[in-house]
C-alpha cells in the first residue's frame, strides 16, 4: 500500500496506549494483545474489511551526531572470526591493504594498492581473512542501532562506503 502508517494514540480494540502496532492494511492501531487475537481469529479491519494477518511496528529513526569516522562493514562468507567482546582482549586484529603491511603509506602507494584486497588478521598471523570491496562506490549505507524504542542511524562512511566481502584464508 502506498499510504503511510499513522498510529492512533490508543488501541482500536481495547483502548490501551501501550505497545501499539498498525494493522497490515494500515487503518487500525492495535496493542499486541488485540493484534495477536485478531490475527489468530482472522479478524477484519473495521474500516476496509481486510483480514488482519500481521502487525506493523513504527519506529523513530534519528540521525547520529555528525562523525568523521569511516566504518567498514564486513560480510563474513565463512563464519565469524573469534572476536572478543572484552575491551582489553588478548587477541588483537588489524585491517589493512594486502601488501602494505609495515610500509609508510604515501598517496602514490595508496593509489597503487587501492584495488588490492583487504587483509584482516590477528596479531599472531594464524587467523587471516581476505576481503574485497563490493557494491557501488557511490552507495550510501547506514548502521541502524536500536536505542530504547527508536533507531539511531549512523553513516557507514563519509566519502566512500567500504563493504567488504570477507573469506577465511586459513
Amino acid at each position: 500500500m502506498s499510504f503511510d502508517l499513522m498510529l492512533k494514540p490508543s488501541c482500536s480494540g481495547c483502548g490501551s496506549s501501550q505497545d501499539l502496532y498498525g494493522s497490515n492494511c494500515k487503518h487500525m492501531t492495535l496493542c499486541v494483545s488485540c493484534g495477536k487475537t485478531m490475527a489468530e481469529n482472522q479478524g477484519k479491519c473495521f474500516e476496509c474489511g481486510a483480514i488482519v494477518t500481521r502487525l506493523i511496528r513504527e519506529y523513530n529513526v534519528r540521525a547520529s551526531p555528525s562523525t568523521d569516522k569511516n566504518y567498514f562493514i564486513g560480510r563474513f562468507m565463512t563464519g565469524l572470526p573469534n572476536f572478543s567482546k572484552k575491551k582489553n582482549a588478548e587477541n588483537r586484529w588489524s585491517l589493512q591493504k594486502d601488501g602494505l603491511q609495515g610500509r609508510q603509506v604515501t598517496d602514490a602507494l595508496r593509489e597503487k594498492y587501492k584495488n588490492k584486497p583487504w587483509l584482516l588478521e590477528d596479531e599472531t598471523g594464524q587467523a587471516q581473512y581476505q576481503g574485497q570491496l563490493e557494491g557501488s562506490q557511490s552507495a550510501t549505507y547506514y548502521l541502524l542501532m536500536m536505542q530504547g524504542k527508536e533507531f539511531v542511524a549512523i553513516p557507514a562512511g563519509t566519502i566512500l562506503t567500504r563493504l567488504l566481502s570477507i573469506s577465511n584464508l586459513h
